[in-house]
């Protein structure tokens, strides 16, 4: 039988007696399969034999040209590899320092935990084609479980983890050719946010400080800058040394705000000059001289991470709990809240809407009645 049909088949060719298929993969999908040196497949993929008929060789070259491709594509578009795309586009580029910056902490639901098959692996390392919105809605279940277990309320940060792997998967399927799918499995609903209205007392302030004072020296300075200039901790922990203007009757402190609002000038009180000396006395006490330093510093004099202050704050919280204060314990956000509602003006956070204004204003007003 005339075997002159295998020229128009490329990489099909007869060895030892059999037809074989041996494809040269492309070197950036040598990662996702075996190749020897050179790059070919190995091993080779048998057709059949020399006396099969034409139709028969041909079928099983298309099939196993599919097999490669589809094994190739389902290794290529695991969901992490779909997030590193996504992160070197142009779309992620043109989001704000603060929001790429967030997707960092976001990304480590790519590490939760997962079974397929028998076979344990990690929900960033799935193909994007075999996840689904049940598998997402059990992933989003078991990091609340997660949360929760570890103190926080947790619905907040799991809606962001989700709405950044379906902002990532949206972009794949407008940008990336032979996906496997054809919708987002990461547009699930979402758990309910309530909105928290708490307005922390100033005894409730008080206390809090104090305790935290024995733990940590840096806290109650912390605290206080942040209630006094309604910043969130993050923005608290961003106020370098540079964005202070010192001077007692025309100075005050550079708020760089974050998530959209406006950053701005707070003016020296009293109250916020103390908080900045006795910053500058930690300075002092840790021996530090660099004129850019952080305002806030750690315990040891390093500079604090946002990571470090969450797990300060989380120990504080446990020691509320242990001297049973657990009812009087807040969140540096509660505090922020506190700030907006205590300062005369109440564009002091920078946020630009009148709505977010209001939401943050959570103190009772008080009211005088008709004469």
């Amino acid at each position: 039988m005339s075997l002159q049909y295998l020229k128009a088949l490329k990489y099909a060719y007869l060895s030892n007696g059999r037809i074989v298929y041996r494809p040269r993969i492309k070197s950036a999908d040598r990662a996702w399969i075996d190749t020897d040196k050179q790059g070919f497949l190995k091993p080779p993929i048998r057709l059949g034999s020399p006396k099969d008929p034409q139709r028969t060789i041909l079928r099983a070259y298309l099939a196993a040209e599919t097999t490669i491709n589809n094994l190739i594509g389902a290794q290529r578009h695991t969901l992490k590899w779909i997030v590193e795309k996504y992160k070197k586009s142009s779309h992620f580029r043109n989001l704000a320092a603060g929001s790429q910056k967030r997707a960092e902490s976001l990304e480590n639901i790519l590490d939760q935990k997962m079974i397929v098959d028998g076979n344990d692996t990690t929900l960033g390392a799935m193909s994007i084609s075999i996840i689904t919105m049940p598998t997402v809605r059990r992933v989003a279940d078991k990091r609340l479980e997660s949360y929760r277990e570890r103190g926080y309320d947790g619905r907040a940060a799991v809606n962001r983890e989700i709405t950044f792997l379906s902002t990532a998967v949206k972009w794949a399927l407008e940008n990336v050719d032979q996906l496997g799918i054809t919708e987002n499995p990461f547009r699930i609903s979402k758990f309910p946010e309530d909105a928290r209205e708490r307005y922390v007392e100033d005894n409730e302030y008080k206390i809090q400080t104090k305790v935290a004072g024995e733990m940590y020296d840096y806290l109650p300075v912390l605290f206080e800058i942040t209630y006094l200039v309604a910043s969130r901790g993050v923005e608290t922990l961003d106020i370098r040394l540079s964005d202070i203007d010192p001077v007692r009757e025309t100075g005050g402190i550079f708020i760089n705000r974050r998530k959209g609002s406006r950053s701005n000038f707070i003016e020296w009180s009293d109250r916020l000059y103390k908080a900045y000396l006795a910053a500058r006395e930690l300075h002092k006490k840790h021996k530090i001289a660099a004129i850019n330093a952080p305002l806030i510093v750690s315990s040891r004099g390093k500079t604090l991470t946002r990571s470090g202050l969450d797990s300060a704050m989380q120990r504080l919280k446990r020691k509320m709990k242990e001297m049973q204060l657990d009812q009087v314990f807040w969140t540096l956000h509660d505090l922020k809240r506190k700030g907006m509602s205590d300062a005369q003006d109440d564009r002091i956070a920078g946020h630009k809407s009148e709505q977010m204004r209001e939401r943050y204003k959570v103190k009772t007003e008080r009211r005088k009645p008709a004469r």
